[in-house]
């Protein structure tokens, strides 16, 4: 007969180790392109650009924060299911960070199509050829991306 010692509280300790070793961020960054990190700031916070004939008003649009507030809870619970993966040891810590850095991906993303308020000026329609204050060409929406970074 063979004992086979199944105790897994030391694999169980690394793994809740490694949990802490990772975040996951996510946004336009600006190492990947400026330009729209640039954009998504703009739109984020609003601007006023001065100019000598009067001064234009891009007003705030925020996508990423007002995602936070209201899928901040949605995340949680997520995170709180995957973490019972990691636990049992069907998935790595850094693939619990992965998917939820996707899920927010697609949240902001939805975000940014869904938004509609405030509205575009109507030049700005004209020139667009759309209503959609956040989508142009699709650019933005097209760089919103996560990263796990590990601490």
């Amino acid at each position: 007969m063979r004992i086979t010692d199944r105790n897994n509280i030391p694999k169980l300790i690394t793994t809740l180790r490694d949990l802490k070793k990772y975040s996951v961020e996510v946004g336009v960054f600006g190492d990947d392109d400026s330009f729209y990190a640039m954009i998504a700031s703009v739109h984020e916070f609003g601007v006023t650009i001065q100019k000598e004939s009067g001064s234009i008003v891009i007003p705030e649009r925020s996508f990423m924060r007002t995602t936070f507030d209201e899928k901040e809870v949605e995340w949680i619970q997520f995170a709180e299911k995957q973490l019972k993966n990691v636990i049992d040891f069907k998935i790595a810590p850094r693939t619990l960070y992965e998917r939820l850095g996707a899920l927010m991906v697609g949240d902001i993303q939805e975000k940014i199509t869904d938004l509609d308020a405030p509205p575009n000026a109507t030049s700005t329609i004209q020139k667009k050829g759309s209503s959609n204050p956040l989508i142009d060409s699709g650019g933005l929406r097209k760089r919103i991306t996560f990263r796990v970074v590990e601490k």
